[in-house]
């Protein structure tokens, strides 16, 4: 994210714990099931917390897992059990090693996950970026890696598991998103250069894979597909991407600092039959000196839910739309499709985006605790399937969960049950030898209203 999740998520640092219930912790009905798993000593060490989760055969749930704080990077994956306990057959107790890069670099080289997906044989794919920099993260360079289901590295994957290479140069491009086709294709949804840097205007990518890590040059134009932005100064990356039941592919992020929604054929072409006709939709969210995070959800009915951040300086805040199937706005969600009140009570940075099995809308991130107390907040917010704030949830629609000095919500799961929520929490005041980042998991489920 240029690191824009390392900007996003920065001032993490540390702290531990080794039990697995959080004590003294007000789960209430709004947030059920509080975990706290504990981290090996590096994944802590390296400010490691759970930022994109997917589900596995049976009750186990996967979770992507990076750096939260600025400088350098994290790349590994943690098998939780029910979502709540790693399982220890997985990996090295549940996680896998840290990633080691088969390339080297100038200064400071670093891998970062930024999501995962589940192929239908149990094999794991993550995808993120290379990262290098002295003081911070200025080049870039896409990553892909491949876990059998034991957590270990797969070498039928390009002969060691990992597609990737040292950044050339400043800028670059990152791996957002990915997911895994019927036919084993795997997408991978980024963005290129998306703050401007160097010469080229930012753009979202798509690109493909086989299933062996090689390009897939007959998808789209020779494996990749390209959204290009106008103007260099503004924000233009891809940062969910979604297979479809029928094969077609959903794609949301930002298009010059325009949240931006397009549906594409399984071959990688534009589909007409959504939006305007062209395949694409737009809304303009006001600023254009925008961006950090998009999300995308389907909701009961074949609709779409994109969540992002928009506004004002002064009024900053996420923004929920929905669409038919059709890429039409839908009129009778919140404002003529868009919801995005100027709430004293609110989420203050979007991470993650999920639709319970009711069509209620769990949206989860960060905020302030008070003005007084400046300090981040695991946090959630939730919408009726009407669009308005679900205000019977946590107080007025905003639920926040403080642990340790800070914690934070970065993404959101659906499951049968309910919705998942996975985030990591530290304390800066501790003196522990063992001190350190730990994960943070809870539940948002049927009994909760």
């Amino acid at each position: 994210m240029v690191s824009t999740r390392a900007f996003l998520l920065c001032f993490l640092a540390f702290f531990a714990v080794t039990a697995l219930a959080v004590a003294a912790t007000p789960t209430g009905p709004d947030l059920t099931a509080v975990s706290a798993p504990a981290l090996p000593a590096e994944a802590s060490a390296r400010e490691a917390g759970i930022v994109d989760l997917a589900p596995g055969s049976g009750s186990t749930v996967y979770g992507a897992l990076a750096r939260q704080g600025t400088g350098g990077g994290y790349f590994g994956v943690v098998a939780l059990a029910g979502g709540e306990t790693p399982e220890a057959a997985f990996g090295e107790g549940g996680f896998t090693t840290p990633l080691k890069l088969p390339f080297g670099g100038f200064d400071n080289l670093a891998p970062q996950a930024e999501a995962l997906a589940v192929q239908r044989d149990g094999k794991l794919v993550v995808a993120g970026f290379s990262q290098e920099g002295v003081r911070e993260s200025v080049a870039f360079a896409p990553l892909l890696a491949r876990y059998r289901a034991d957590g270990s590295l797969d070498p039928s994957f390009v002969g060691d598991g990992i597609v990737g290479k040292a950044p050339q140069a400043h800028g670059g491009t990152e791996y957002h998103d990915v997911a895994v086709t019927g036919k084993g294709t795997i997408l991978v949804a980024g963005g290129r250069d998306e703050e401007g840097v160097g010469v080229a205007a930012p753009a979202g990518v798509l690109a493909a894979y086989r299933p062996d890590g090689s390009p897939d040059t007959a998808f789209g134009e020779r494996g990749q597909v390209l959204f290009k932005g106008r103007h260099a100064a503004y924000y233009s990356t891809l940062r969910a991407v979604q297979v479809l039941p029928s094969g077609k592919i959903l794609l949301a992020g930002y298009l010059d600092s325009e949240l931006f929604l397009a549906r594409l054929t399984a071959a990688g072409r534009l589909d007409h039959g959504f939006g305007d006709g062209d395949g694409e939709v737009t809304l303009n969210l006001h600023d254009p000196f925008c961006c950090e995070e998009a999300a995308l959800a389907l909701a009961p009915g074949g609709r779409i839910v994109v969540a992002g951040m928009g506004g004002s300086l002064s009024k900053y805040r996420v923004f929920l739309a929905r669409y038919l199937a059709s890429g039409r706005l839908d009129r009778g969600f919140a404002n003529k499709g868009v919801e995005a009140p100027v709430l004293r009570r609110r989420l203050g940075t979007l991470l993650g985006l999920a639709v319970q099995p009711d069509g209620k809308i769990v949206t989860v991130g960060r905020t302030e605790i008070t003005k007084a107390n400046p300090d981040r907040a695991f946090a959630l917010f939730r919408n009726l399937p009407s669009g308005r704030p679900d205000r019977g949830f946590g107080r007025e629609g905003l639920y926040t969960l403080r642990h340790g000095t800070e914690s934070i919500a970065a993404a959101a799961l659906t499951l049968p049950s309910g919705v998942l929520v996975g985030g990591s929490f530290l304390d800066r005041e501790s003196q522990s030898a063992n001190s350190g980042t730990t994960l943070l998991l809870g539940r948002v489920g049927a009994t909760s209203g």
